[in-house]
């Protein structure tokens, strides 16, 4: 409550244009005043705008304290996507279908042929590239799957057949990365 009279009486000091010793106001005194006009509106603005402004400062010092927390560097991010992308390329080895345990047979015209797919889960790439907002990217993960073919007369001989490569095919899965991890 005092600092609202005190700076009451500054304003109407300041309005009125004289002083309180009643001298003419010089140059230097004239500039003493003005930094406390300036100071005088912010006491006895409305405990709303007060309020206001405090809220928008904690939340200024929370955000730029969050993405100082938290933040990782590049080279952090890159290697958790690597973690990720080895987990990503074993479990695709794990859970494609065909595999080399259940192969697809089928009927050809001269006997039967046994397909699968196989994946080598230590052969595999990544590349990561920034997100449109801060903090975020995107992730390629690339890998290839094997497909194998095995022929036989019977189902039964088609199953135990050795198998050939017949062709390969490139795999460029996108995941991201959200500020706290990867996701697949």
């Amino acid at each position: 409550m005092n600092k609202c009279v005190v700076s009451a009486c500054v304003m109407l000091l300041l309005v009125s244009g004289c002083a309180a010793t009643g001298k003419e106001e010089s140059s230097t005194a004239q500039s003493e005043p003005a930094v406390e006009a300036q100071e005088a509106p912010s006491a006895e603005a409305p405990l709303e705008e007060q309020a206001k402004g405090k809220k928008d400062s904690k939340k200024n010092s929370k955000k730029n304290h969050s993405s100082q927390k938290g933040s990782k560097n590049e080279a952090a991010i890159r290697e958790e996507l690597n973690a990720a992308a080895s987990k990503l390329v074993m479990r695709a080895s794990r859970t494609i279908t065909p595999s080399k345990s259940n192969k697809s047979v089928t009927k050809s015209s001269n006997g039967y042929v046994a397909k699968y797919i196989s994946i080598d889960p230590q052969n595999y790439s990544t590349d990561m590239r920034p997100g449109v907002n801060p903090g975020r990217y995107v992730g390629f993960v690339r890998y290839s799957e094997q497909i194998y073919q095995c022929v036989g007369k019977t189902k039964k001989e088609a199953l135990s057949a050795p198998c050939t490569a017949i062709s390969s095919r490139r795999v460029n899965e996108m995941i991201r990365y959200d500020g706290s991890q990867w996701h697949y």
